[in-house]
């Protein structure tokens, strides 16, 4: 299928979907590996409605805390990314290995899907959805116009004008904000500002956001850095928006050890002097709810089991009705 966001540049296509910007000769893909160039075509997109990948899973395995919790989501993830972190948890997907299977899955049949899986919502998630942009733009508002909310499970690499034409169809999304230095970005194969404006995007355009740190030994595990991201967070998306951080363990390239449990916890009472909802994800039983006013427990979690407590229809809490922002319809 044509590739939307690329323009002619002599004999090579350069794509305009993500900051890589890549230039890309005749027969060539791009850092991405799912945009080619096909001689005398223009550019192409090779995984259109193509899934490695389909599931239902809780929505708090996203990881979203605040949005449906206690509901199920149709997760589908295809191929490729457009970074490339040597701990990489999905790298055979994400590197698209040879043998992984892919199905396709048209628009009409993913909304069939979702309705006999009765999910309220459908999660693109595995691999980045994002360099998938042009099925997004056909499926998202399609689930939207059946009632089905949409979520993305992003690291957010996109240009800001192709972000603008899919915000208007995102309900919610978890953002993989990596690190909070430019040269470790650079390292990862992604850019902070780009990341940065495209969670002040979504936020403007009232998408619901909950922000994933995996903390990682030897990666981005300097917390004044890190206490920077928290102060950055708040001021400029406001300090009820989640953070997860979780616990990396060795995976792909990167054979570190696991964080530090007490790393972890440091960076949990950071966090909390800034943001008013802080988990802490890939350990067990940090995953509770409290009102930030009133200290109410207002949803409780064990593991995928959960439990709301003090939370009223509006998203607040129902003992102060201090906001939550906790989305239940």
């Amino acid at each position: 299928m044509k590739a939307l966001y690329w323009h002619w540049e002599e004999e090579n296509v350069r794509c305009d979907l993500c900051p890589h910007l890549c230039l890309i000769p005749p027969g060539k893909r791009g850092f991405c590996r799912v945009r080619e160039h096909v001689p005398n075509e223009g550019l192409t997109t090779l995984t259109y409605g193509m899934f490695s990948s389909v599931a239902v899973d809780p929505m708090e395995k996203k990881p979203l805390y605040h949005f449906l919790p206690g509901n199920s989501v149709l997760s589908l993830g295809s191929v490729g990314c457009n970074m490339s972190c040597p701990f990489c948890q999905n790298w055979h997907i994400s590197t698209w290995m040879r043998q992984i299977e892919m199905s396709y899955i048209g628009v009409d049949d993913l909304i069939s899907l979702a309705k006999k899986h009765r999910s309220k919502a459908v999660a693109f998630t595995y691999n980045e959805p994002l360099i998938c942009f042009e099925y997004l733009l056909d499926a998202m508002p399609a689930l939207k116009k059946e009632e089905i909310k949409t979520v993305l499970v992003t690291n957010g690499l996109i240009n800001s004008f192709p972000l603008k034409d899919l915000l208007p169809h995102v309900s919610a999304a978890n953002v993989d904000l990596k690190a909070f230095d430019e040269s470790t970005y650079m390292k990862l194969g992604g850019d902070l500002q780009a990341v940065q404006s495209t969670l002040k995007s979504m936020v403007s355009c009232d998408v619901h956001v909950e922000i994933t740190h995996l903390l990682v030994t030897g990666i981005n595990d300097d917390l004044a850095k890190f206490e920077k991201m928290c102060s950055w967070i708040a001021g400029e998306l406001g300090k009820g928006v989640p953070l997860h951080i979780s616990r990396y363990f060795p995976a792909y390239k990167w054979n570190k050890t696991p964080t530090d449990m007490l790393l972890l916890k440091k960076a949990k009472e950071i966090a909390l002097r800034y943001l008013n909802f802080v988990y802490l994800g890939n350990v067990p039983d940090d995953s509770d709810t409290y009102c930030p006013k009133c200290g109410k427990l207002v949803i409780k979690r064990r593991g995928y089991d959960v439990s709301l407590l003090a939370v009223s229809p509006d998203g607040t809490c129902s003992v102060c009705s201090s906001d939550l922002g906790i989305v239940l319809f």
